[in-house]
């Protein structure tokens, strides 16, 4: 029989600090390790692998499991305290509540009470992705959730957007391992989206879309994961966040620079962290260039000089970097 080959699963994380977790459970042991709340018809082909981090009051989870019924385990009172969101990557997910039924598929979500508090089925092998996280953090931004199972309609503006920012937090936290992380930004970014999908659900406009600190916090996740694409530009961020570009250039009005400038510091930023290295693993600046997300050597000369008075090939014979301009200090980005 096969067992447990990590068994963080089973240790609830704190929920002071960011704390990486991850787990693979296969076969009957797998499967007792969880508890007898979890039933498969299959128990000696059940898997489930996945990943999970804990915030202040948030818990964020990708998990991928071959099917499995999930019955109320009544552990964890603290869990009262928390409503998860459920986002379907693959698969069937349902949700089971006094004779009421909510099924989703693919691009899907829902919401429960809890992470063990509700009766769950997915049908056949799926992947979610799930945010517990505590009740108070949503009353912070006038939500309450009496139901303990419910969805969000498939027209919702923010359901994209809002799992958009979790997979590329996901990715963050993922890359940076066991490495201390900022975690009062995220948690409050993720709470005003979250409350915006329950708000949006009521009929009430969204702080999360509107707030320029939280649109410009998503959109800084966004460049940091697809900077390196080349037609990565102001204008698709706009339509990956549902917004206008317009809207989006507002967001970063603070900053004294737009969405382009940050783009084009991020760029520059990996192409700067590749030319350092470029003395003990030989690289060409066209390649360099082209793998920062630039057009051309061209560009990323041009962006080199205008921040730090120095073009690539000065910069590989081993000149010293000047002080970056002003405008790149500023940039907070995320990742």
């Amino acid at each position: 029989m096969r067992g447990v080959k990590d068994d963080t699963m089973v240790q609830e994380p704190g929920f002071t600090e960011v704390q990486p977790s991850r787990w693979t459970l296969e076969g009957v042991e797998g499967l007792r390790a969880l508890g007898p709340h979890l039933v498969s018809e299959r128990p000696e082909d059940f898997q489930a692998r996945g990943r999970r981090w804990s915030l202040p009051g948030v818990i964020i989870t990708d998990v991928a499991q071959t099917p499995l019924q999930i019955s109320p385990s009544g552990r964890d009172p603290e869990q009262r305290d928390f409503v998860s969101i459920v986002f379907v990557r693959q698969g069937i997910f349902e949700l089971y509540e006094a004779g009421r039924t909510f099924r989703f598929e693919p691009g899907q979500a829902g919401y429960m009470a809890g992470w063990e508090e509700v009766e769950a089925v997915n049908l056949v092998k799926s992947r979610v992705a799930m945010v517990s996280i505590h009740r108070d953090l949503l009353a912070a931004h006038g939500v309450t959730v009496p139901e303990r199972i419910g969805s969000f309609p498939d027209a919702s503006r923010l359901r994209r957007p809002a799992l958009a920012f979790l997979l590329a937090l996901m990715e963050e936290f993922a890359a940076a391992g066991e490495r201390p992380m900022a975690t009062e930004a995220t948690t409050m970014v993720l709470a005003q989206l979250l409350a915006g999908l329950f708000l949006e659900g009521a009929g009430h406009r969204s702080d999360a879309e509107v707030l320029p600190q939280g649109l410009r916090a998503r959109a800084e996740v966004l460049i940091a994961r697809r900077s390196h694409d080349p037609d990565f530009t102001p204008q698709v961020l706009a339509e990956l966040l549902s917004v206008s570009l317009r809207h989006l250039q507002r967001s970063f009005s603070s900053q004294g620079v737009g969405p382009a400038e940050v783009i084009r510091a991020k760029r520059l930023e990996t192409a700067l962290a590749a030319l350092r290295l470029a003395s003990h693993a030989p690289r060409s600046v066209g390649e360099i260039a082209a793998q920062a997300g630039f057009s051309s050597v061209k560009e990323l000369r041009h962006a080199l000089r205008a921040s730090y008075g120095i073009t690539p090939r000065e910069l590989l014979a081993g000149r010293p970097l000047g002080t970056p301009e002003d405008t790149i200090d500023r940039l907070t980005l995320i990742g």
